[in-house]
This record gives structure tokens, sequence and C-alpha cells, in this order.
């Protein structure tokens, strides 16, 4: 089976599920609290418009070299990009063609307050496995 990875990322934060496949749910890769494994190093609401702007640029850098990262060691097959409209714009920029090739499905929505056990009616017109 191959392994889908499904990045749900915001300006502030993003979280990596693993697709379990046969409906068995996701499984959430967690760093440190697994709130937000990976966390931006800016706090929007705080900052100037164009400075905001340059942190969310370098979030989803680091976001895409991550993802370039583990595709390199096999991490994941497929990948579902689920992200509000700029920051998807942003990720869609900076993935590496390698990425962009497993990418399966963009989803232009914000998910990261969704808690994981409803996430999977938000990827309905998604397959998974």
């Amino acid at each position: 089976m191959k392994r889908t990875w499904i990045l749900i990322a915001d300006s502030s934060g993003a979280r990596i599920l693993e697709a379990l496949g046969n409906s068995r749910g996701f499984f959430e890769h967690a760093v440190g609290d697994g709130r937000y494994p990976y966390r931006s190093d800016s706090a929007p609401q705080e900052e100037r418009p164009r400075v905001t702007k340059a942190l969310d640029g370098l979030f989803a850098s680091q976001l895409s070299t991550m993802l370039a990262n583990r595709l390199k060691s096999r991490s994941f097959d497929r990948l579902v990009l689920v992200a509000p409209t700029v920051m998807l714009g942003k990720l869609r920029k900076m993935i590496s063609p390698a990425v962009r090739e497993t990418v399966i499905a963009e989803i232009e929505m914000d998910l990261t307050d969704v808690p994981t056990s409803e996430i999977a009616q938000h990827l309905a017109d998604v397959t998974l496995f």
C-alpha cells in the first residue's frame, strides 16, 4: 500500500497525518505537544503585514524543505496539501518538482483547528488509499 500523507498548514503551524487505509483513520505524526508539530517562528497578529508575509513565505519554505527531505527518505509516496488560499499558493511555488509529482490533491481550506477524527469528512472527495 502506498503511504499517503496529508499536510494541513496555515501561517501559524502545520501537522502531518498519514492515511492508515481501509477506513482506519489517520495517524498524526507528532513532535512536542502534538498540536502543531511544525510551527512558524512568527506570531502573525503581532507583526506588521509586510513582515508577516515574509515570515509566512519562510515557513512555507521550511515546510517544503521538510517534505523534500522526507520524500528522499521514503516516508511517503503520495501527498495531499490542505491550506488556506495564501499558504497553499506559497506551498505550490516552493515545493520541489519531486514532491509536486506526489501531490494527488490540493484543498483550499483551513483545517488546522479541526480534530483529526473529523478530517476524513473534509477529504471525502479524495482517494487516499
